[in-house]
C-alpha cells in the first residue's frame, strides 16, 4: 500500500512533538515550575490528532523517539524505504480518529440498520476527520458493538487485514514492548 508522504510527515512532526514534550517535562521537574495546564492541553491536542500517542509517549525511549524521527526524516529525504511500521502506525491513526469518530456520532446505539447506515454516510462530510470516519461507514456494526466491547479490537482487526498479517502482529508494529 505505501504511505502517503503527507502521513510521513506528519508522524516525523508528532514525534518530534513527542519528544519536546519529554524534554520538557524532564527539565520543568528539575526547575519545579512544571505547568500542568499546558501540558495537558498540549497532550490532548496530540491525542486528539493522533489517538494512541499518549501510550507511546510513555513506552517509547528517548533514544526510540529519536531513531524514529530520524528514520522519518530519510524517508522523506528519499535516502531510504518506509519501516513495517510506518505504514502499521499512519494507518493506525487514522482508523483510530475515525471510530472514535464514528462512535460518537453513534452515542449508545448499539444496533445499525440500513437507515443509520445512509444517514451516517450521508452525514460524514460535517463530521470531524471525513476520511477517516469514511473508513468506518460499511463497519458501523463492528463501531456500535465491537468485538470485546472494545474499538482498539475492532481498529487492530481492520488494520492486520490491511497489512495482511494478523491483528496481534500489527498491534506489535504499533505498540512495540519497548519500555522505559
Amino acid at each position: 500500500m505505501g504511505v502517503p508522504r503527507e502521513a510521513m510527515s506528519e508522524l516525523r512532526a508528532k514525534y518530534v512533538e513527542m519528544l519536546a514534550m519529554r524534554v520538557a517535562h524532564a527539565e520543568s521537574k528539575g526547575r519545579g515550575d512544571d505547568e500542568p495546564r499546558q501540558a495537558r492541553a498540549r497532550m490532548r491536542r496530540l491525542a486528539d490528532r493522533f489517538p494512541g500517542a499518549l501510550r507511546e509517549i510513555d513506552d517509547l525511549t528517548l533514544p526510540e523517539l529519536r531513531r524514529r524521527i530520524a528514520a522519518l526524516e530519510a524517508v522523506l529525504g528519499g535516502k531510504s524505504a518506509a519501516e513495517p511500521w510506518m505504514e502499521a502506525v499512519a494507518l493506525f491513526h487514522a482508523m483510530t480518529r475515525g471510530i472514535l469518530v464514528a462512535k460518537r456520532w453513534l452515542g449508545r446505539r448499539r444496533h445499525v440498520d440500513a437507515t443509520l447506515q445512509r444517514r451516517f454516510e450521508q452525514e460524514l462530510g460535517a463530521l470531524p476527520f471525513p476520511e477517516d470516519s469514511r473508513g468506518w461507514a460499511p463497519h458501523l456494526a463492528s463501531v456500535a458493538s465491537p468485538p470485546r466491547g472494545r474499538l482498539l479490537d475492532a481498529v487492530f482487526a481492520r488494520l492486520g487485514r490491511s497489512l495482511g498479517l494478523p491483528a496481534a502482529a500489527a498491534r506489535s508494529l504499533v505498540f512495540p514492548r519497548l519500555s522505559r
